[in-house]
């Protein structure tokens, strides 16, 4: 064959490729805007994969690289649990379907290997994002007035709910600082993500004040900083960006409620006489704790904690303290209770692997290891690994950032990279 058959024949996996990658956009977007047309683009983005005919090889990539491996590890030890889990299959393989984010790793592993298309990933979410802080900020000029804690847990937001929209935008100032970084970019794009990077921040200390956004925002600004020691404005931005926050919560009455809120729940836990989101927290940790130490090393199986925290709280409450959970409130308990220290031990892998993988050696590492250690952190006081909108968006985002070109596929078959 010619030269030019060959590009030819190259041309229909190449376009498969890309509209794969484009449904790994749109699905990274909408995670946190609508979980159907994410769901829809993540459909298309596997059939874009397997039409390429490159499937195979590009899949085989994806999993020896470290993250595909500890991905597969914590897959298979959380499909072992279903095995001795204490309650009907079809409530263990509806568990394990929760974890079809983990999935998504490989396959955007697989799929983003040239920087380009990371680059417009991180545009792409900055963009909807920004779309959606604008629509916040004027929204709250025609009310006239800043929503109350109440409103918010009432109405929720534009992007799903506050919580998670404090954490999109806790992302999406993060991502937009690194482009505002980037000097492959024109000097006007650069501008207008640092603005955007400043609206995120203060619609996070007015509009949507998330505790786990807060917590978040701060360690993804720390990492940036750190990895930037070598570039004087990176570094200066980040800080400029933190104090900026720092004031705004200080003077927001909004913010500052729900971080004293927090504190008040939490230290009176015991005495409460109605359910709150940090005192319910504190009571379901002491017996998610007991409960993991009579099942220490395999737990109480993929599936099973609701049935097993529901026993366990049998005859001992008569108040809010008697109501059953299917969730810890925390991803670090909800591993050891359901998968024991095995388990445990196999998501820490997971994030270790994440940490000190590489990638394809550029600043696109600083993304994944930003996102990660901050949902380490919220993750301590919520499950954001396990949840669909904070948990897919994690999975892509480490996925994309930390995907390695396709080399020898690249150098051998036009149009595989």
């Amino acid at each position: 064959m010619t030269q030019q058959s060959l590009i030819d024949a190259a041309l229909p996996a190449s376009r498969a490729i890309d509209l794969a990658r484009w449904a790994t956009i749109v699905a990274t977007c909408g995670v946190m805007v609508s979980p159907p047309l994410a769901n829809a683009a993540m459909a298309v983005m596997l059939i874009g994969l397997l039409a390429s005919g490159q499937a195979r090889a590009r899949l085989r990539h994806a999993c020896t690289q470290p993250l595909g491996v500890a991905t597969l590890l914590l897959i298979g030890v959380i499909a072992l649990g279903m095995l001795w889990a204490d309650v009907p299959w079809r409530e263990r393989w509806a568990a394990f379907w929760s974890w079809r984010k983990l999935w998504m790793i490989p396959v955007a592993l697989a799929l983003f290997g040239p920087a380009g298309w990371k680059r417009r990933l991180a545009i792409a979410y900055v963009g909807v994002c920004g779309v959606a802080v604008i629509a916040s900020f004027v929204l709250v000029a025609a009310e006239g007035r800043l929503p109350t804690m109440y409103e918010l847990a009432l109405s929720g937001s534009l992007l799903r709910n506050h919580s998670a929209q404090s954490m999109a935008f806790a992302t999406a100032a993060f991502v937009a600082l690194w482009l505002a970084a980037d000097t492959e970019m024109a000097r006007r794009g650069r501008v207008l993500a640092a603005i955007f990077a400043a609206l995120f921040v203060l619609n996070m200390a007015f509009i949507t004040p998330g505790r786990s956004g807060f917590l978040a925002l701060a360690i993804m600004l720390a990492v940036l900083a750190v990895f930037s020691l070598r570039s004087r404005r990176t570094v200066i931005a980040a800080a400029v960006l933190a104090l900026v926050f720092a004031a705004a919560v200080a003077v927001s009455p909004l913010a500052r409620d729900r971080i004293q809120l927090a504190i008040s729940e939490w230290n009176n836990a015991s005495v409460q006489t109605y359910k709150t989101s940090l005192g319910m927290r504190a009571v379901i940790y002491e017996n998610t704790l007991e409960l993991a130490r009579r099942h220490p090393w395999l737990g109480v199986g993929t599936g099973g904690y609701g049935a097993a925290y529901a026993a366990q709280i049998e005859g001992r409450y008569s108040d809010w303290r008697a109501v059953p959970t299917v969730d810890p409130h925390s991803q670090y308990l909800f591993f050891l209770a359901e998968q024991g220290l095995l388990g445990l031990i196999a998501f820490f892998g997971f994030i270790a692997a994440a940490l000190f993988d590489r990638g394809d050696s550029t600043r696109a590492r600083i993304l994944a290891v930003g996102m990660l250690l901050a949902w380490c952190a919220t993750s301590v006081a919520s499950s954001h690994f396990k949840t669909f909108s904070e948990g897919h968006l994690l999975t892509f985002f480490l996925g994309v950032m930390l995907a390695r070109p396709l080399i020898k596929q690249a150098a051998s078959r036009p149009g595989a990279t």
